[in-house]
Parts: structure tokens; C-alpha cells; sequence
């Protein structure tokens, strides 16, 4: 008898660590859907937050060639979601927060990149800052500077799409990825949400040419 009843609450034991790991890698879909913010969302972008202020981009820098510019900018992007599901107190750290991602990114993530390029530092710089610039216009459409320097790198992609025989611009000297120029079309995209549609024929060129 003994040995059944210890053999039950092993059994009992096992399913409660099981669904207790499965909850780990099978959120509820409502915690992350479009309107919500996480509960846990916060709490992780504060440590990650702290992280990075400690120079936890430069260690990540140490792994990959895109180790800080990644970390940053999506760190940013992580709080421009939380900032329009927000309101009060918490909208207006998430902005500030996303602008303090950006100026990392113009301070130290040009670095790895080359000037030499069209547009300069590449598709892969331009793109990605620019679509953190579009989602802090989201959050404050009033940020003149901002609004300027996106208005900027958008009409600078657009030439560079415009000019060379492929859809793919590079990101480094003579090597170009895919994804990243789908980045800098997409930031086009934004622009003609956000303000006046300037690049209807330039995104769906592109999208010719991708296909």
C-alpha cells in the first residue's frame, strides 16, 4: 500500500512540474494580444533596462556584430508597444524610455557599421532606427526633431531603393540580407500612415521586385 501511495504522489508531483514548465513556454494568447499589456512585460523591460544601463550591451556586442544595436533597439520598440497600450505615468516612461534606446543608437550603434554605404551605415542602421523614430512618433506625433531626422532617413531609403537594380540594399560592405531591407520598406510604410503617403510607388516597386 505504501509503495502505490508513494508512487501516486510522485505521479501527482510530476504533472504539477509539468504544467507548471508548460505555462513557462504557453502563455495565455490573451496576456499578449493586441490591447494588453503583459502583466510580467514591465517588470522584464525594467531589468532589462538596468541591464543595459550596466553595459550589458556591450556584452552582447561580444557575440554577434549586431549584439548592442539589437539590444537597444529592441528594447526600445518593446516599450513603444507598452507605451501605446498605456496611458499617465506608464506612457510617458515607455516614451521616455524608447527615446533613451534612440540616442544609444545614435551615440554608439553606427560603430559597426560603414558611412561609406547608400544609405550611409546601411539598410540594416537606417532601417531599424527609423522604425523606433516611427514608433516614438506614435507616441508623441509633437516631436519635431524626431519627426525631422524620420522624414530624413525615409526619403534617403527611398532613393537607395530607387537607384540600384535589386530590392536588397546592403547592411555591410558588398553583403546584403533580405529581411533587412523588408525593415526600411516597412519604415516607408509607416511614414505614409503617420504623415502624408509619399512612397506608395517606391513600396510597391519594391514589392515587384522582392516577388
Amino acid at each position: 500500500m505504501s509503495r502505490w501511495l508513494y508512487r501516486l504522489l510522485v505521479l501527482l508531483i510530476g504533472l504539477l512540474l509539468l504544467v507548471l514548465n508548460a505555462g513557462l513556454y504557453f502563455p495565455a494568447a490573451g496576456d499578449y494580444g493586441t490591447a494588453a499589456i503583459p502583466a510580467s512585460a514591465v517588470a522584464q523591460l525594467n531589468f532589462i533596462g538596468e541591464a543595459l544601463g550596466s553595459g550589458a550591451g556591450g556584452d552582447m556586442q561580444g557575440l554577434f556584430p549586431e549584439g548592442y544595436f539589437f539590444s537597444h533597439v529592441l528594447y526600445g520598440l518593446s516599450w513603444v508597444q507598452v507605451g501605446l497600450r498605456a496611458d499617465g505615468d506608464l506612457r510617458d516612461e515607455a516614451l521616455r524610455e524608447a527615446r533613451w534606446a534612440l540616442e544609444q543608437l545614435d551615440t554608439y550603434g553606427h560603430l559597426t557599421f560603414s558611412p561609406n554605404l547608400d544609405p550611409p551605415y546601411g539598410v540594416f542602421y537606417v532601417g531599424w532606427k527609423n522604425w523606433l523614430r516611427g514608433g516614438i512618433l506614435l507616441l508623441d506625433p509633437s516631436d519635431a526633431e524626431t519627426l525631422a531626422r524620420f522624414e530624413a532617413d525615409c526619403e534617403a531609403l527611398a532613393v537607395a531603393f530607387e537607384s540600384r537594380g535589386t530590392p536588397f540594399l546592403p547592411a555591410y560592405p558588398n553583403m546584403a540580407w533580405p529581411v533587412d531591407s523588408v525593415v526600411g520598406i516597412a519604415t516607408l510604410s509607416l511614414h505614409d500612415h503617420l504623415l502624408s503617403p509619399s512612397y506608395e510607388s517606391v513600396i510597391s516597386d519594391w514589392l515587384t521586385m522582392a516577388r
